[in-house]
């Protein structure tokens, strides 16, 4: 199976460069909107997150994200507990949902890819950067309240330096440069390593 990683910081426009992927025929799977299903599709990971973080982390609507996202990104160590307990449902349902796929490669898509303990390896990683400022006006516009929020996320996250040391890719979502060029050279190299590995 081959795969392309897209990973970016929150605002950095990854989902945006996903769906021009996407748009090219090429599946996605966007683990970050995946793992709020897993979350109720699965009764072991909702009852250990629960001892996790406690009981009224779930209401009756399911899970309350807004309260998760101020636990966790409060602290870091609580944070990092999280996503070892998540991360291998996500990747076992992505490899569950890519396995019947008849694609030349397929994407898969985190915000914390590179940070992912167990790693995960994938094919090849393209990440997405952005400036700072261009990253907050994006996830928070101007509300001074939601901006912190963001900011505080920002600070839990890799730099863009650090997941662009990790990646064979990267893209620059900056509002100045046309993204399609650089999506379908990326493409092309993808199409290539699939050819490669069909004639070996």
């Amino acid at each position: 199976m081959i795969i392309l990683g897209i990973t970016g910081g929150i605002g950095s426009g990854k989902s945006y460069v996903t769906r021009i992927f996407g748009a090219l025929g090429i599946p996605y799977y966007d683990s970050d909107n995946r793992t709020k299903q897993l979350y109720l599709e699965q009764p072991k990971l909702k009852k250990e997150l629960s001892a996790l973080l406690g009981e009224s982390i779930f209401t009756n609507e399911g899970l309350d994200t807004q309260r998760m996202a101020k636990l966790i990104f409060s602290n870091r160590e609580l944070l990092k507990k999280v996503n070892f307990l998540v991360h291998p449902y996500v990747v076992r349902d992505f490899l569950q949902w890519a396995k019947p796929l008849q694609a030349p490669y397929v994407i898969f898509e985190s915000a914390i890819l590179l940070e992912m303990d167990p790693p995960f390896h994938t094919t090849r990683v393209l990440t997405v950067s952005a400036s700072r400022e261009i990253r907050l006006r994006r996830a928070a516009g101007r509300d001074a309240v939601h901006r912190q929020s963001v900011l505080d996320r920002m600070d839990k996250q890799w730099t863009d330096v650090q997941r662009e040391a990790g990646a064979d890719f990267v893209i620059e979502s900056n509002d100045r440069r046309a993204l399609l060029p650089r999506v379908l050279e990326v493409h092309q190299t993808m199409l290539n390593i699939r050819t490669t590995n069909n004639e070996n």
